[in-house]
């Protein structure tokens, strides 16, 4: 039985496809823990997995998970999280590393057992899309492959002096960035992507050790609250709206109106962003199973989360995609692209006119939607990333 230590820094999203990874993992026989943020233990433990805490957190405020927030806030603690990291995996015998818990390629080292890369977005460099996290608009082949990398290098700036001081504390000699992805590319280090070819076509540059498997589903499962189950019983199939942890000024108010205008029935998650009514045809929950709910629903608005974004998918209902940040206009564009959902809405300068507008023709898509539906249920991602794994496991 060998025992692998997953590292996952983020949000919800973040964490449940490691989740359904470990799960996998445990039922082949072997031991997994995931290491990740305190406040997200309920998502790890009832499953049946090993728990590490890692010495951080983004806080109530949302806006701390997007550019330099995010690395300010991260980087003030990286050197704790690589302690933390390395104590989590004493006795590991592999690192499944996301895309924010890469400090583990050193602790891997340091304890000289494997380790591997496993994303959740499209991060490697490639001359066939720009840089998922900076653009949506194509550079062209050199100028997309020049620009990830670049990026890449450039993300590791607020992280590199306590990286260096982890490295000597590990009794590694001095790695900078650049040699770090060097060393890398030697070593075909791999890399497991989370996500569907069918819904990102694979770069014919990637090498094959850094494989798209797939998505990695949670386990079917979960139970809707009583009351969003009466709701949905007693009439035509609402539109969901929700935008997970993302909050922004005034989106309360520019989704009531929407709502208002379309005159009907909807479900809305509150989450960060504090989605409220009071209109009698507009229910209002909290977490709620994504798997059970978004088949039942019309459509769905929502911020093209990774996560979300692959469940609205799964469930062959169109999406209306409102992004912020970060990976949500990659995410929302490939929505469109596959004719599941309408243009995305930019969140900024996002009104309700817009929105109401987008929603009223998001039944136009529904084709679109089951079709990329019906190709992602033909797919076994985890159990291809579960087999990409054990591989690489260390023969006892």
């Amino acid at each position: 039985m060998a025992h692998i230590v997953a590292v996952t820094l983020g949000t919800r999203g973040d964490v449940v496809p490691f989740v359904a990874l470990g799960q996998a993992l445990r039922e082949a026989g072997h031991r997994a823990t995931i290491a990740t943020h305190g406040s997200l233990r309920a998502l790890v433990e009832p499953a049946g997995l090993g728990f590490a805490a890692l010495p951080v957190e983004f806080g109530a405020d949302p806006r701390t998970l997007t550019s330099a927030r995010f690395a300010r806030a991260l980087a003030g603690r990286w050197l704790d999280v690589g302690r933390a990291v390395a104590t989590a995996s004493a006795d590991a015998d592999l690192l499944l590393l996301g895309a924010m818990g890469w400090l583990g390629y050193h602790v891997a080292q340091a304890r000289g057992v494997p380790s591997m890369g496993a994303f959740l977005q499209p991060l490697e460099p490639t001359r066939a899309f720009p840089p998922a996290l900076l653009t949506t608009r194509s550079l062209g082949g050199w100028g997309n492959l020049t620009a990830a990398r670049a990026l890449r290098l450039l993300g590791q700036a607020p992280f590199a002096r306590q990286t260096a001081a982890l490295r000597r504390e590990l009794g590694l000699p001095r790695l900078g960035p650049a040699a770090t992805f060097r060393r890398m590319d030697a070593e075909r280090w791999p890399v497991l992507h989370g996500f569907s070819p069918a819904v990102v076509p694979a770069p014919a540059d990637w090498p094959a050790y850094r494989p798209m498997t797939g998505y990695w589903w949670p386990p079917v499962g979960g139970e809707l609250s009583p009351r969003l189950q009466r709701f949905l019983d007693d009439g035509e199939p609402p539109v969901f709206v929700g935008f997970g942890s993302l909050a922004a000024p005034g989106l309360d108010r520019v989704v009531d109106e929407a709502l208002a205008r379309l005159g009907r029935r909807a479900v809305i998650q509150g989450g960060a962003a504090g989605l409220a009514t009071d209109r009698r045809d507009v229910l209002v929950v909290g977490d709620e199973p994504h798997t059970a709910l978004f088949p039942r629903v019309r459509a769905v608005v929502h911020h093209a989360g990774a996560g979300t974004t692959a469940a609205a998918l799964r469930a062959g209902v169109p999406a209306v995609c409102v992004p912020f940040a970060a990976d949500q206009p990659f995410w929302a564009g490939r929505v469109a692209a596959l004719g599941a959902g309408p243009p995305p809405l930019p969140g900024r300068g996002l009104t309700a006119d817009r929105l109401a507008g987008a929603i009223e023709s998001a039944g136009g898509y529904r084709a679109g939607a089951a079709a990329i539906a019906r190709r992602l249920a033909t797919e076994d991602g985890t159990g291809q990333a579960l087999a990409e794994i054990t591989r690489r496991l260390p023969v006892p």
